[in-house]
């Protein structure tokens, strides 16, 4: 007799028990109007990023250090009415989005210190792949500052409101204002985001 593949209609409900105090918890992790099996499908999806080869936090001693896995990532900007496709690497910050959330800060409010680190590995304009490093400075860097931002409101779930037009993308200001609103990273200012505006920035160009 033939295996019968059956298929249902929709899917079925079933129920888990927990304590009142989990059942809290659930609830306080919610992000506007999470349900609190959102907010276990939202967990679950952490838990599974942080596979054995992603990034860790290594302790020896007194000593916390930091072994970063890296990611790699497409991204289509437009920006004035020039269309680009952009492939960049960066540090994986999944462990550190996880620390970083707001109620597991509650021991310091101190921010977490890390670094995207991340580069232009190849872009097109719309006539083939070129290497970053052909482009002029003042062209990629507002392309580069586009990807870091894409990344960490990606990554940390956060939404860097000061940033929205080309103006604001260059405006050292405005990058400090969204690191110091969402406690990010002074490493991550420094390394990121003030070196993109100094010449340091070909060694994030391929």
């Amino acid at each position: 007799m033939n295996n019968v593949i059956t298929v249902e209609g929709t899917e079925k409900a079933s129920s888990i028990r927990v304590s009142n105090k989990t059942r809290e918890m659930l609830s306080a992790l919610a992000k506007g109007q999470e349900s609190q099996e959102d907010v276990i499908l939202r967990l679950i999806k952490l838990a599974n990023n942080l596979s054995n080869e992603g990034t860790k936090i290594i302790e020896k001693g007194n000593v916390i250090g930091t072994k970063y896995l890296q990611k790699n990532k497409t991204l289509q900007i437009s920006l004035k009415n020039k269309k680009y496709s952009v492939v960049c690497t960066y540090n994986d910050l999944s462990v550190i989005a996880i620390m970083q959330h707001k109620q597991l800060q509650n021991i310091t409010r101190n921010p977490l210190e890390w670094e995207l680190d991340l580069e232009i590995v190849n872009i097109n304009k719309g006539f083939g792949w070129t290497k970053p490093s052909t482009l002029k400075i003042e062209e990629i860097r507002p392309i580069y500052l586009i990807c870091i931002k894409q990344v960490l409101e990606e990554t940390f779930d956060i939404k860097l409101y000061e940033l929205l037009t080309e103006e604001d993308y260059l405006d050292e200001g405005k990058w400090t204002e969204a690191y110091d609103r969402n406690n990010l990273s002074r490493d991550s200012l420094n390394s990121d985001i003030r070196n993109a505006f100094s010449s340091d920035l070909r060694e994030k160009l391929r």
